[in-house]
């Protein structure tokens, strides 16, 4: 699942190479260079072992097209540079999350949670995206006094006010 960054570029979370599983992060960016299209296309991150395999020469994409390979592109459709400045801050920030949810404690689960849509065990409670989600935005709206109040209820308890406030049910 691809993030969009403010600046348009898209990557896996974590500033990870938008090439499905790949565990590397973004280094290369690769946007597609229409010919007919006037609106530009969005930046895709990827690292420089796929950008390598995926972009070939012409000659090398009219071989390898043709044998049902069709995951590879021609290199003259795309651009194909490093990150720019406002690009490699913001990989650097998401490549910074994972440390930035440790020291944040079950927030930071909760947060890690929704924005990887991968439920977890928070505290021995197993917490969904959707309760993750509502617990993050919880937290983020309350007061400094109340926000005290949530963060020292138990897991249960947060998920379950999480969702009454937030989603309105159960």
């Amino acid at each position: 699942m691809r993030k969009t960054l403010k600046s348009g570029l898209q990557v896996n979370p974590l500033g990870r190479c938008a090439d499905s599983f790949c565990p590397e992060h973004a280094a290369v960016v690769v946007t597609f260079q229409s010919r007919y299209s006037t609106a530009p296309e969005n930046p895709v991150g990827y690292c420089a072992h796929h950008v390598d395999v995926r972009f070939v020469d012409d000659d090398t994409y009219d071989k390898r097209h043709w044998v049902g390979r069709s995951h590879v592109f021609p290199r003259s459709s795309y651009e194909i540079r490093e990150p720019n400045e406002v690009e490699s801050a913001e990989l650097a920030w998401e490549r910074g999350a994972e440390e930035r949810w440790r020291a944040e404690g079950r927030v930071g689960e909760y947060r890690r949670i929704a924005e990887l849509h991968a439920a977890a065990d928070v505290d021995g409670v197993f917490v969904d995206g959707w309760t993750a989600a509502a617990c993050v935005a919880l937290h983020d709206n309350l007061s400094e006094r109340n926000r005290a109040r949530w963060l020292d209820m138990p897991t249960t308890m947060q998920c379950h006010v999480a969702i009454e406030l937030t989603m309105g049910g159960k």
